[in-house]
């Protein structure tokens, strides 16, 4: 955890300036509660063109609150460095949960990993951001630089779970549970 914190107190001691203090606080902020990623989502399944991606993040939403933020969060249950670390200058407030893994960065992650898969563009813009994302998290001290890498990982593999059951559950060529036809033969 040493060299934890000492990537922390690096961003602190020579990244922080004026206007990162001011941008930082809102590209986290557009994270909270996933609300970005809820509204994606919700746009998507009113089209039907973009109605398996909608479905994809909002299977990848479930898994992300629930493997990741209930389960994982409670069985980790790590302590976040502004609460060992109480000598920095916090610009936000302290989030009330465990800091392992970073959600703001799982979702993000998951979203963009989702997006990838459908739009080769908003892929690449969502992990862009999603990378700001996790940055953020770290310049305001509130995650670890191993939670952030987690939740990206985490929000990599939830997502892609999430694209693989919205195709088992959706797709009509390949159904999750197939009913067995007897052929003629049989009958």
């Amino acid at each position: 955890m040493d060299w934890e914190f000492t990537l922390l107190n690096y961003i602190q001691d020579n990244v922080r300036t004026d206007f990162l203090d001011k941008l930082m606080p809102i590209i986290s902020f557009m994270g909270k509660l996933s609300l970005i990623w809820i509204i994606i989502a919700i746009a998507c399944l009113c089209f039907k063109k973009t109605r398996k991606a909608g479905r994809s993040l909002a299977f990848d939403m479930i898994f992300n609150l629930i493997a990741g933020s209930l389960i994982i969060k409670s069985i980790v249950h790590r302590t976040r460095p502004c609460i060992l670390d109480k000598t920095v200058e916090l610009i936000s407030s302290v989030p009330f949960d465990s800091s392992f893994p970073s959600g703001h960065t799982m979702y993000a992650f998951g979203a963009a990993t989702i997006l990838m898969i459908y739009n080769k563009w908003l892929g690449l813009a969502g992990y862009l951001f999603a990378i700001l994302m996790g940055f953020s998290r770290m310049y305001l001290y509130v995650h670890f630089p191993t939670d952030v890498l987690f939740g990206a990982v985490f929000g990599i593999v939830f997502a892609i779970t999430a694209y693989k059951i919205e195709g088992m559950l959706f797709d009509r060529d390949k159904p999750l549970f197939r009913l067995r036809s007897r052929s003629k033969a049989q009958q």
